[in-house]
Formats: structure tokens, sequence, C-alpha cells
């Protein structure tokens, strides 16, 4: 298995099987990055930077946490409602 630390990446064997770290130091460096990563990304957020919605593509707020407008949000929902419902009547 190669490990999953991008500065390391070198070949172990894995002791259990969903180890991803050939050791701690590797598990303790991706981890740091990882928070580091979302530290940033959210002072980012906070300053103003643009970030667009992945299904229509339009400004999201930066109150809002989700990657989603409330608009492609609601008619998710109701897509979701009437999929279930056309299930219930299949069945029925």
């Amino acid at each position: 298995m190669i490990c999953s630390n991008k500065e390391c990446a070198k070949e172990f064997d894995s002791k259990t099987h969903n180890q991803k770290y050939c050791c701690d130091e590797c598990c303790r460096v991706a981890t740091n990055r990882r928070i580091m990563e979302k530290y940033y990304e959210k002072k980012a957020i906070k300053n103003g930077a643009f970030r667009g919605c992945k299904k229509c593509g339009s400004r999201l707020s930066r109150y809002n946490k989700s990657n989603i407008c409330a608009s492609c949000e609601k008619i998710g929902s109701l897509n979701n409602k009437k999929n279930i419902l056309g299930r219930i009547n299949e069945i029925s």
C-alpha cells in the first residue's frame, strides 16, 4: 500500500484494513494540512471570496455554509418528495 501523505508517498505494509498512512508522523502532517486548508477556505469566504452554486452557478452568500443555493436546494427537496410519492403510488 502507498502512504496517502502527498510528501511521503512511500510503500508500506498496512497493519489494519483502513490504514492510510505509513506512520503517525505522516498522519499528523496530513491532518494538519487538511485542517489548515479548511481554515483558509473559511477565512476567504468570510472576506468575501466568490463562491458559486454547484448546480446553477449563482453567487452564494458568505453566510451560506452549503455549496448549493437555497433555490436549488428547494428544487432538490421537491424532486425528492415527488420521487417518494411516486414510489408510494407504485406500491399501492
